[in-house]
């Protein structure tokens, strides 16, 4: 009978092993799959955040460009900005910055002109020295320009906003 327990004890470790073996599989292909969902998320916010800065890029260098589109030759309201971006080393996969909306496909003038009634009492307070010729100068018209940056793959941001421009 000795020989028999001794066996039926060999059995039984194998077995455990056999379950413990298969419980570290399943642990370890969990965190295969966890960390390949990680992954994939992070990419995914990475690729948001860089088209996101592309459009806060695009705001940034419409206001930047403003003497030069606004001396008089060209009205604000007609801006049309449409510039490929040296945002990546292949040239396919760079993106675009336009005057647009998200969806369209071409750049377009999308600068309106707004009535400074609609700005209450704060169109008086708020004056940006980048844009008068000397401080203090309180005139200048309200515009509304929609800019959007696009990246070949497909994704796209849109930033609307509001600037005070001229004399």
């Amino acid at each position: 009978m000795t020989s028999f327990s001794s066996a039926s004890r060999r059995g039984s470790a194998l077995a455990i092993t056999l379950i413990a073996l298969t419980v570290l599989l399943m642990l370890v292909v969990g965190a295969i799959t966890f960390t390949g969902r990680n992954q994939s998320a992070a990419v995914s916010k990475m690729r948001g955040d860089r088209v996101e800065a592309c459009a806060e890029t695009a705001r940034r260098h419409l206001l930047s460009r403003l003497k030069v589109f606004g001396a008089g030759a060209i009205p604000v309201t007609s801006i049309n900005l449409e510039q490929v971006l040296m945002d990546d080393e292949v040239v396919a996969d760079r993106s675009t910055m336009r005057t647009a909306h998200v969806g369209d496909t071409a750049s377009a003038p999308t600068a309106a002109v707004l009535a400074s009634s609609s700005f209450s009492s704060g169109k008086d307070q708020v004056s940006d020295a980048a844009n008068t010729l000397r401080e203090g100068t309180t005139g200048g018209s309200y515009y509304r320009v929609v800019v959007m940056c696009g990246e070949p793959g497909g994704r796209q941001a849109e930033t609307e906003f509001v600037f005070r421009f001229g004399i």
